[in-house]
């Protein structure tokens, strides 16, 4: 199991370091002159000459070759040093701590409300299958994937907001305004969550030991909650681990239409005003969070299930 697990950290570790380059490497590549816009944010929108621009490129070490750049910027890294946003003029660590505890409420808060929702949906479903319950159920869920986060964030303001004014449209401080943005996260995730949850169960449904269970005097109820939610704990568990992607951008999409002021929302933000070094330190660190949590997933499912140590 030790092994495994170094193993699996090693793989995290090169994958980070692989989206690291890749980062770098794009940021080259976006359109305009990279080291132009560098120097223009330090110049209060003078436009730099040519001279200038070459000896801005030279002093800061910029007609290296890229894999030089890469690799001065890679040991800054390890000092804890993002480099400074061209808008705020502070360091993008700092800007980026000052917002990721933001982003991650609205994360465990989304997560956490798709599994309260999914679970009693996908059980009950699975219990009454082509019911009435069954039915509901799965038209919501399908609502719920099909709509887009950004029309049902807007669709969701208009009425809490604006026609009931129950609930405010934006901002940050208060309870209420965590609601909107994460039912916004959540539903999609919740839909798929719950149909992945009723097809299993209705798949163990179906094994010997389930019929020998019912054989034995069990009722169905007992049966499926006590012999068959058990069994399908491990694939809800990557499949929510998969699904964390969907929150990641989620939470670009609702920090912006909501005003919320997380990591999404500085990502683009960023984008919008060619802030590389904040673009790059945000990349890394979304990404860097995915591979994280996809990580402890499937330690989480070695833990409960031995069987699974094997290819963990």
């Amino acid at each position: 199991m030790a092994y495994r697990l170094w193993v699996r950290l090693t793989h995290a570790l090169a994958l980070i370091v692989f989206i690291s380059v890749a980062g770098f490497a794009l940021l080259r590549l976006m359109p305009g002159d990279f080291v132009e816009i560098l120097l223009l944010s330090q110049m209060d929108g003078t436009l730099p000459d040519a001279s200038q621009v070459a000896r801005f490129a030279e002093a800061n070490g910029l007609n290296d070759p890229l894999p030089v750049q890469y690799f001065r910027w890679l040991g800054a890294l390890f000092q804890g040093d993002m480099g400074i946003s061209l808008v705020t003029r502070a360091p993008v660590i700092d800007d980026i701590v000052l917002r990721i505890g933001k982003s991650m409420t609205l994360a465990v808060a989304g997560m956490g409300l798709a599994l309260l929702i999914a679970i009693p949906a996908g059980i009950l479903c699975a219990l009454y299958p082509g019911g009435r319950i069954d039915r509901v159920c799965t038209t919501m869920t399908v609502i719920g994937m099909s709509i887009p986060n950004f029309w049902y964030a807007l669709l969701l303001a208009l009425l809490f907001s604006l026609v009931l004014g129950w609930l405010p449209s934006s901002g940050h401080g208060t309870l209420a305004h965590a609601v909107l943005p994460t039912l916004v996260i959540a539903t999609s995730i919740a839909g798929v969550l719950a149909r992945y949850i009723r097809s299993s169960l209705l798949e163990e449904l179906t094994e010997p030991y389930i019929r020998t269970a019912r054989a034995k005097g069990l009722g169905k109820i007992r049966t499926l909650l006590h012999h068959g939610v058990p069994n399908v704990v491990p694939g809800v568990l990557t499949l929510t681990g998969l699904q964390f992607a969907r929150v990641f951008d989620g939470m670009i999409i609702v920090e912006t239409l909501f005003a919320w002021p997380g990591i999404g929302r500085f990502l683009v933000e960023s984008l919008l005003n060619r802030d590389y070094p904040a673009i790059q330190g945000c990349f890394l660190v979304i990404a860097t969070a995915y591979i994280l949590v996809n990580l402890a997933v499937d330690v989480a499912i070695s833990i409960y299930d031995p069987r699974a140590r094997e290819i963990v």
